[in-house]
């Protein structure tokens, strides 16, 4: 009874307020307003009245929201048992490691992996299946998932390894699952083999692409940018050089870009691949001396790579130096995010060459992290 009553106080509440003060400015206003504020008080104000609820359910308040988005990460916990928890956590100049929102609804959380996230949507593995995946709006509680598959396939070969990716096309608005399988044949002419299928979320089945080249690094795989996928592939099986391979998420073709000139350091193996400011990067964060990240300024232009950061390899932690390191997303301020493969994460400064590390909340250090963009939209029509 008191929340039923505490309920009808707040609407009645609200009422009484906008008649004198909120409903004189258009909503166009208080959308604008709304949208300045911190995430957390956001989604706390959808609990104020149905009228603020509305008004933050609206397509116009998602566009305002993702034009002024503020630096966000989501954050993926990995306990030893029971379920993950997920977090959203605003990342504002001067204040670093703040824990903002923690989500608390229904999206599936018990035995699954991030994938990636893409206009406010997270894309989630279920690691105890073969081909199921969740699509799900973290700040809702919406998800939908894969169909499963009601017909038994014959088995082809042993598997040996397989990596995820996930990706969106802003020409057709599809989300779409890419799985590689590498698969080792008792054949003559046939030893290994690396098939690819793909899943349009909103669609009833998978769909085979054929052969494709086997991504060298399964930590840091399918990286999504201008409605395709990437990720770094050697050449041949002789261990060429390493090639960079792009699948349209479209018309599911596979092309490639080549990778920055010679002076790009390449002492070992561990090159990754990501997205900084809008733009393609590399870096081979196991070199000796440096990490140097180069970016494709005008995508698809392959003289476009430039040489932008260079990090000191002696100016990061003891416990960083020897990692596969992934910038994850670049400030204002310069303040580049690094996070490494056992998930420990840092805050370089490139001006002072210092770092700050970071550490958030509860969550600590043992945590998965993708860089996200916040949204209070439905998902678009996908329902099985």
């Amino acid at each position: 009874m008191k929340s039923r009553r505490g309920r009808k106080y707040r609407d009645k509440h609200c009422i009484k307020e906008e008649e004198g003060g909120l409903s004189l400015l258009p909503d166009v206003i208080v959308m604008d307003i709304l949208s300045r504020l911190p995430l957390k008080t956001i989604i706390q104000s959808r609990c104020v009245c149905k009228t603020w609820q509305s008004l933050l359910s609206d397509s116009y308040f998602a566009s305002l929201l993702q034009q002024k988005a503020r630096p966000t990460l989501v954050l993926q916990s990995e306990p030893k048992q029971g379920p993950s928890n997920f977090y959203m956590v605003e990342l504002e100049s001067g204040i670093h490691g703040v824990l903002k929102f923690n989500t608390k609804n229904n999206i599936p959380t018990r035995h699954v992996e991030l994938l990636g996230s893409c206009n406010g949507l997270l894309c989630l593995f279920a690691l105890n299946s073969i081909r199921s995946y969740y699509l799900c709006n973290p700040i809702t509680g919406q998800f939908v998932n894969t169909p499963s598959n009601s017909k038994k396939q014959k088995r082809v070969g042993k598997l040996v390894a397989t990596v995820h990716g996930f990706g969106f096309s802003p020409e057709s608005n599809q989300y779409m699952v890419l799985r590689i399988t590498n698969k080792k044949y008792n054949h003559p002419n046939v030893n290994l083999r690396t098939e690819g299928e793909v899943y349009t979320f909103g669609t009833d089945n998978w769909r085979s692409i054929g052969e494709v080249p086997f991504p060298v690094h399964h930590k840091f795989f399918s990286i999504q940018l201008n409605g395709a996928l990437h990720w770094i592939a050697e050449r041949d099986a002789n261990g060429g050089s390493d090639i960079i391979c792009s699948l349209n998420i479209d018309t599911k073709k596979i092309s490639t870009i080549a990778t920055p000139p010679d002076e790009f350091d390449r002492v070992d193996s561990e090159i990754v691949l990501g997205v900084l400011e809008g733009c393609l990067y590399i870096c081979d964060s196991m070199s000796f001396y440096n990490l140097e990240i180069w970016l494709l300024k005008n995508y698809g232009v392959e003289s476009s790579w430039s040489r932008e950061i260079v990090i000191a390899k002696t100016s990061l932690p003891k416990e960083m130096q020897d990692c596969v390191l992934k910038p994850i997303m670049r400030f204002k301020n310069g303040e580049i995010l690094i996070q490494n493969d056992c998930n420990y994460m840092i805050l370089y400064d490139p001006r002072r060459g210092s770092f700050v590390n970071v550490s958030v909340g509860r969550v600590g250090h043992e945590f998965k992290a993708a860089a996200h963009v916040a949204s209070f939209d439905a998902i678009p029509c996908l329902t099985f």
